[in-house]
C-alpha cells in the first residue's frame, strides 16, 4: 500500500538510454506541460531507477545511498538527493 510520503516515478516519464548516458523523457500528458528532457548523471540515474521500481520515502532513498556509498559525506548525499528529488517534483516526474 502506498503511503502519503512514498514517491514513485510518474509513468508518463520514460528512462531512455542513449550513447552518452541516460535521459528522462516526458510522454503523453506530461509532454504537454514539460517541454524538454533531463540528462541524468550517475546519481540521477540511480534515483529514477529506484523510483521506477519502488514506492520509496525520502528516508528510504537516503538510506539506500548511505549504504551504497558508506565512505561519502552524508551531508553531501542529503543535499544531492534532495536537490534532484525537488527537481523531479517541480516537473511532476514523481508522484
Amino acid at each position: 500500500m502506498k503511503g502519503l510520503l512514498d514517491m514513485r516515478l510518474n509513468n508518463n516519464f520514460l528512462i531512455h538510454k542513449t550513447s552518452s548516458g541516460e535521459i528522462l523523457v516526458p510522454v503523453e500528458e506530461e509532454s504537454k506541460s514539460f517541454h524538454g528532457i533531463i540528462k541524468l548523471n550517475e546519481t540521477g540515474s540511480e534515483i529514477v531507477h529506484l523510483l521506477d521500481d519502488n514506492d520509496l520515502t525520502m528516508d528510504e532513498l537516503l538510506s539506500h545511498f548511505y549504504n551504497s556509498y558508506p565512505d561519502e559525506d552524508k551531508d553531501l548525499i542529503n543535499q544531492s538527493v534532495n536537490d534532484f528529488v525537488n527537481k523531479l517534483r517541480e516537473i511532476n516526474a514523481i508522484k
